[in-house]
């Protein structure tokens, strides 16, 4: 048996470059005390519980959807600062930094600087932005040691959470009030990590638990890759609080808010400025075991302000209606509905970019019916479901879903799927005018009758443990997109370009995760993703991009994760990041290493020193319209401190 594990080591330290590592991630723990891997066996990371796949709870082992979880104690081992920088541990999902403040995030392709075909949800709260479909991540964060899990679906989710769900799902889970009691400190110092440093503090009131919680970071500025500073140091800092009822409420009910603000710089103008502020609640009713009825509410309003480019305000409304229930003992159904609102004023702050109309309220309906259906007790599972939306710019949009699950045993499992999502135009497609410089002449601008991009999606996978100490999660995907956004040339002398959907792609990919307890105190998590895609045009077409400007994706990525217990109360971990050559604009493949040496001083008390981007002084990892930069080594020194 220890020569097969050890045999299985050796093969995965020796994959050749395209391979990506990483693995399906395991339980939520809060102690931030060293922890002896043995505790946690390959079961319980097999039996995580999870409610994004299907909007309520059940085991990850009995999803029927390529789904990882990034647990509290990934984050806290992977030496991780940033909520971007938390999604490149998740397999199959490419996190890649575009310059100091932006980042690129995608999952199974399409990722650019402004990616528009993933979800983004923090405690149910819909993050990304309507006016590009895409996330600012600059301006996203979290205070990590709060958070319990980050689950992270690849694949479409529309049927449940509806536009934009298109390629993937990204779900923060914040811990509970009662889960963050008493005071935790974390402050750090470093040579890119310039400083550090936030604080919770949770307590008791007559009507329940709550939490306030403040965090501050600075980032040092990065390198053009043409030379001289590319002068985007970072300044970010947000607070919040959360409130909870008692669990023993009849109806229970959180409230938590957050508000943050931002500085960064570009490398002619030191003034970019974001802020915003957001407020959450939620109510819940248990009438059984298998009833319950949720309703929450939340506003959002984001200030953004990138001097000579683009200056904006908008606030969003959003309400979310669902219930639980089921018909005999083999039918579990979820509903619900909701609407969101969301008001903007954005206009370009340059001489070239604006918004025509510069002020837009979008609105968005939709309702949602999911079935799964036992058709052999405790083996065959089906699952049948779709949501139906309306928007403002397209209309009525239907997002069907059907999958079905096969339980061979205790621990290995079957599953198939098919399903279409959307991504609903946005005020980038429709409103977008450029201009040349100088001259009122137009070079490009958006329609009013551009249409939704769609997908249908064929997935299969399987989820299992072969052995004791091994987990493997393997999934096979084929997708076909049309009506992908198109720039077409003008049909006459003197008109601009515009944007249409006249571009169809074709994708298909596998992808490979494993998670081995090779010593009682030694875990590796390794993934491997490849990707494969391709641009077509309708007949007439007169784009000019072929898909260039949408998708730079790499082939292959692999990742390779080791959790380490070396007794005396010390850790060390190591993750190791491959991406291949992405085409367009070129960047060259590159692997990189992380590093972290953790020592519990006392209890309570743990220092580590961590170590980013190890292999390299420095690299380049995405390139997009602005000036192309370096990503530099980095070391910095992190306490926790729980009282």
């Amino acid at each position: 048996m220890k020569r097969t594990r050890l045999l299985l080591l050796m093969l995965l330290a020796v994959l050749p470059g395209p391979a990506s590592a990483q693995i399906a991630q395991t339980p939520v723990q809060a102690s931030y005390q060293t922890q002896d891997l043995k505790r946690l066996s390959i079961e319980e990371l097999m039996q995580i519980d999870v409610t994004t796949a299907s909007r309520r709870d059940e085991m990850l082992s009995e999803t029927a959807t390529a789904m990882v979880v990034i647990r509290q104690e990934d984050l806290r081992r992977a030496g991780i600062t940033t909520l971007a920088e938390a999604l490149r541990l998740a397999a199959g999902v490419h996190a890649a930094q575009v310059f100091g403040q932006g980042w690129a995030i995608s999952s199974r392709g399409f990722n650019i600087s402004t990616a528009n075909k993933l979800l983004v949800l923090i405690d149910g709260r819909t993050v990304y932005s309507p006016v590009f479909a895409g996330v600012f991540w600059e301006s996203l964060d979290v205070f990590l040691p709060d958070v319990e899990r980050i689950e992270v679906i690849r694949g479409p989710g529309g049927a449940l959470w509806g536009a934009n769900a298109v390629n993937g799902i990204i779900n923060v889970i914040t811990k509970t009030a009662s889960d963050t009691q008493g005071t935790f400190v974390r402050t750090g110092i470093g040579t890119e990590n310039r400083g550090f440093a936030g604080a919770r503090y949770g307590g008791k009131a007559g009507w329940g638990k709550y939490r306030v919680y403040g965090q501050f970071r600075a980032e040092d500025d990065r390198e053009f890759v043409a030379g001289g500073s590319a002068q985007d140091d970072v300044q970010f800092g947000q607070s919040g609080f959360r409130m909870e009822s008692t669990a023993q409420a009849t109806v229970r009910w959180l409230l938590q808010g957050d508000v943050y603000t931002a500085r960064s710089g570009l490398a002619d103008r030191d003034d970019v400025k974001m802020s915003g502020a957001n407020v959450l609640s939620r109510f819940t009713r248990a009438f059984s075991p298998s009833s319950r009825l949720q309703m929450q509410l939340y506003y959002d309003r984001t200030n953004r302000r990138v001097p000579n480019q683009y200056q904006g305000t908008r606030d969003t409304f959003d309400f979310d209606l669902q219930q639980q229930f089921n018909i005999g003992s083999r039918q579990n159904f979820v509903a619900g509905g909701g609407a969101r609102a969301s008001h903007g004023d954005d206009f370009g702050d340059g001489p070239g970019f604006f918004f025509e109309p510069r002020v837009r309220t979008s609105t968005l309906f939709g309702a949602f019916l999911q079935d799964e259906i036992s058709l052999k007790p405790d083996r065959v599972f089906v699952t049948v479901g779709a949501k139906v939306e309306r928007n403002d710019f397209s209309g009525l949009e239907l997002q069907p879903t059907g999958r079905v699950r096969f339980k061979i045993d205790a621990k290995h499992s079957l599953w198939g799927a098919v399903s279409r999502a959307v991504r609903m135009p946005t005020r980038f497609d429709t409103d977008l005018r450029i201009r040349i410089p100088n001259t009122e002449r137009l070079l490009l601008t958006g329609s009013d009758t551009f249409e939704s991009e769609n997908v249908v999606a064929l997935e299969g996978g399987y989820r299992g443990q072969p052995r004791r100490w091994m987990s493997v999660d393997v999934v096979g995907f084929s997708n076909r997109y049309t009506d992908v956004r198109s720039q077409e040339l003008p049909s006459a002398p003197g008109q601009p370009v515009v944007l249409g959907n006249t571009l169809n792609t074709r994708s298909a990919g596998a992808e490979l995760m494993t998670s081995v307890q090779a010593l009682p105190r030694w875990q590796i998590h390794g993934s491997y993703t490849y990707l494969w895609k391709r641009f077509e045009k309708d007949s007439g077409s007169r784009d000019f991009s072929n898909g260039v400007s949408e998708a730079n994706d790499p082939a292959h990525q692999f990742r390779l994760r080791s959790y380490v217990d070396l007794g005396r109360k010390t850790e060390l971990d190591a993750t190791v990041r491959f991406a291949s050559a992405l085409p367009s604009p070129a960047v060259e493949r590159y692997a990189e290493l992380m590093l972290r040496l953790g020592w519990q001083a006392q209890p309570g008390l743990d220092l580590s020193l961590i170590g980013q981007n190890l292999l390299h002084d420095r690299h380049e990892e995405f390139a997009a319209a602005t000036p192309r930069e370096y990503l530099h080594r980095g070391v910095h020194f992190r306490v926790d401190w729980r009282f």
